[in-house]
């Protein structure tokens, strides 16, 4: 996918690649701009991860404009550091995505593309941010973008019990970042068959820091109240996933259910449990099929927004 890195205003960037395919007569009538929002030890390049592992399979099959940004502290994109005090880095994280970021990928790209709303598509650490910038949307009484859909997998509540900890404190360092050696991160990734030795050769280049504060705010923030936070917020449709063999969270049809009633308010919440599949699931023997249901969904979610069955259209 091609790079780019923009500059706002207000002096900040965002970085990130893309996947814009020219127009047809075989794209969607409702088409959506899918935006791509990486998990932590990532950056954008976790949806372009070699040849076949990447978003821009289905982005140019089925004609739909395809986003991956760095988030906030990655990358090129600028920093939400340090958090000020009372908030966190999911709440900091998703204000910049909300309040800059989509309008600007919005106008740049989705109304000259003619799509008819953003979907958010997020992986792991990306679904807090992701969550609570879909419920900063369903705040907003004016927002600057049309929110269609969310699409999450790889984070829920129920930890699993053999996951990975940070290793520093946001209290001891609160602007610090840490990096996972990369044969301790292809363990916990990845089970052994579920991923193809081309990908694992991708492993250093794919790897990048995480900021402490991250992973502070998904121990402190996100797993004790991110329904009440953030879920019982979202009123786009929802699909929640979680990989069978995940060993960050619990890949159970229960675990997932109690995930799906968290979003309440949703105009419809799809829960799966992704048998056999490991965390990264873009990047594993599944991603063909995962990123086929998930350009999917954004598409019935572009087809519900564009006739008008979303309450909040714009």
């Amino acid at each position: 996918m091609e790079p780019f890195t923009w500059s706002f205003p207000n002096g900040s960037t965002v970085s990130g690649i893309l996947s814009i395919p020219p127009g047809s007569n075989y794209e969607p009538k409702f088409k959506p701009l899918i935006v791509g929002l990486h998990g932590g030890g990532y950056d954008c390049q976790y949806f372009d991860g070699d040849s076949r592992h990447t978003a821009k399979i289905a982005s140019k099959g089925l004609g739909v404009p395809f986003i991956a940004i760095d988030r906030p502290c990655y990358g090129g994109t600028s920093s939400v550091l340090p958090i000020p005090p009372g908030s966190s880095f999911i709440t900091e994280s998703a204000s910049r995505l909300h309040s800059h970021i989509l309008p600007h990928l919005w106008t740049k790209y989705g109304m000259p593309e003619a799509c008819t709303c953003v979907v958010l598509l997020c992986h792991s650490l990306g679904v807090a941010v992701g969550v609570a910038t879909a419920a900063a949307h369903a705040k907003d009484e004016t927002p600057e973008y049309p929110l269609g859909g969310l699409i999450v997998s790889g984070l829920g509540h129920q930890q699993h019990p053999d996951a990975v900890g940070a290793t520093a404190t946001v209290e001891d360092e609160p602007t610090a970042f840490i990096t996972m050696p990369v044969e301790v991160k292809d363990k916990v990734m990845f089970r052994p068959g579920t991923v193809d030795s081309t990908i694992l050769q991708q492993s250093e280049r794919l790897n990048r820091p995480v900021p402490v504060t991250e992973i502070d705010a998904i121990i402190k923030a996100w797993i004790p109240q991110w329904r009440e936070t953030w879920g019982a917020y979202v009123t786009v449709p929802v699909l929640f996933a979680m990989a069978e063999l995940d060993l960050y969270f619990l890949g159970t049809q229960e675990h997932v259910e109690e995930c799906v009633q968290a979003c309440p308010r949703s105009k419809g919440v799809e829960g799966i449990v992704v048998r056999g599949a490991p965390h990264c699931m873009e990047l594993s023997h599944w991603s063909s099929g995962w990123y086929a249901r998930c350009f999917g969904f954004a598409i019935e979610c572009a087809a519900t927004y564009g006739y008008g069955g979303i309450v909040n259209h714009m």
